[in-house]
């Protein structure tokens, strides 16, 4: 029961932000790197060496502007909008479905517009877009050293926002650019991970001059929030029973109203898996 409510749940989720037609893609300037990691986020912080999730997530860099996001789904979205078809079939393949579902939703837009990042999310059963001041980490570089994939990296440390992070990055690819958020060192990021290790971010492709281009892209209608009341809500998200979020969005109406009750939860204690935060942890937490 509880895997046909996350299925049901996530397949309302992906038709109500497809159900309007959203298609905005335009170019922002051309590629100059085009970067793959692997991104293990920590699920239970409790159970550090067993309840993790890895993603792989896309930085496209130009000369002033970069995008960090899953290129996966911005491929399945694009075919999602543009063929019923398509979507039909997805909805219908569980397997498949389940595999979108679990693709990453955050998409970072860095100097978009100018001295702004651009945040594009999906929680609480909406899409969601924010701008904020582009504030870079402030690092402190060490006299560590160790090689990734044959570039020589140093080790930056810096706090940001809430968490302590560990930046291994090279003097060999001079360009100011790393994953997520993280970046402002004189040369490119290829290992990033914060102090208590929940978040652990790893280059696997590295290419220069991809001839490809950074692109804004959206397929979906957006709130428009502030990031820390972002956070906020995304975190209390996470204390929310699926039940409860389906019967409230009216997803189970037809339903036998004498089995579909709302169920009393106990907030006090975190849900399985959702016992962790995100990389910013400087929000109200209350």
């Amino acid at each position: 029961m509880k895997h046909l409510f996350i299925f049901i749940l996530s397949a309302f989720g992906l038709a109500c932000s497809l159900h309007a037609k959203v298609i905005e893609e335009y170019v922002l300037e051309p590629a100059i790197l085009e970067v793959e990691y692997e991104r293990v986020r920590v699920t239970d912080t409790l159970l550090v060496e067993t309840d993790f999730k890895t993603d792989y997530l896309t930085l496209m860099a130009g000369k002033t502007i970069s995008a960090f996001y899953s290129a996966s789904l911005k491929t399945n979205d694009s075919l999602c909008i543009r063929s019923v078809d398509y979507l039909t079939a997805l909805m219908e393949d569980r397997a498949s479905f389940g595999a979108v579902s679990a693709l990453e939703r955050e998409v970072v837009y860095r100097n978009h517009p100018a001295g702004k990042i651009t945040i594009h999310d999906q929680f609480s059963l909406c899409n969601w877009v924010y701008v904020e001041d582009w504030v870079k980490p402030e690092w402190e570089v060490t006299d560590s050293t160790t090689n990734i994939g044959g570039y020589e990296c140093l080790l930056a440390i810096s706090h940001y926002r809430g968490r302590v992070w560990y930046a291994w990055f090279t003097p060999e690819i001079p360009i100011s650019e790393g994953p997520w958020k993280l970046c402002g060192l004189p040369g490119l990021i290829l290992e990033a991970f914060d102090e208590k290790r929940h978040y652990h971010y790893t280059a696997t492709t590295i290419k220069l001059n991809p001839g490809r281009s950074v692109e804004f892209f959206n397929y979906r209608d957006r709130l428009k929030t502030n990031r820390r009341a972002a956070l906020k809500e995304k975190r209390r998200f996470l204390q929310e029973n699926l039940k409860n979020l389906l019967l409230s969005s009216g997803a189970l109406s037809s339903s036998d109203p004498d089995k579909m009750k709302l169920e009393i939860v106990d907030k006090s204690k975190p849900l399985p898996h959702k016992n962790y935060d995100f990389e910013e942890t400087d929000y109200p937490h209350e």
